[in-house]
């Protein structure tokens, strides 16, 4: 199994009942592309980001910071659009959720503003969060090899 389809496993753990991975297709003027979200709720038009990183006792790094906005731009779009009513984003490290909270950056500003909720979701079980350091490890080491 790849390290990305352990993420995407994962990530299943975290959605609420009801959620499940969707794919938008995207109209704009005369362009059409697709965009993916982790979660997505048919009945509620609630879309869900899962930002997973083990960010420990340190500042998140700044691949981690720029996933992050990729995450709320794409869900601010997405609702700008009218495709979803609400977005949230799904935390896995206490770190990286005291430091979106803290900051007075502009991404934080974005979330206020177009009702983007951050949101910490670890996983319950230690087995997956292992399994999930393991991966993004892995995935990092394959990205520098």
């Amino acid at each position: 199994m790849s390290n990305t389809d352990v993420l995407r496993d994962s990530e299943a753990d975290l959605l609420p009942p009801g959620y499940a991975r969707h794919i938008f297709t995207l109209n704009v003027g005369e362009y059409q592309g697709k965009a993916e979200v982790d979660g997505f709720n048919a009945n509620t038009f609630e879309a869900i980001e899962i930002n997973q990183s083990e960010t420990t006792g340190v500042a998140p790094k700044p691949g981690q910071k720029r996933k992050l906005a990729s995450d709320v731009l794409k869900l601010i779009f997405l609702k700008q659009l009218g495709l979803i009513s609400r977005g949230r984003v799904f935390i896995s490290s206490r770190e990286m959720y005291t430091w979106c909270h803290q900051t007075g950056s502009w991404l934080n500003a974005a979330t206020r503003h177009y009702g983007i909720t951050i949101e910490l979701k670890e996983h319950d079980n230690k087995r997956m969060r292992k399994k999930v350091r393991h991966a993004l490890s892995n995935a990092r080491k394959e990205n520098h090899a």
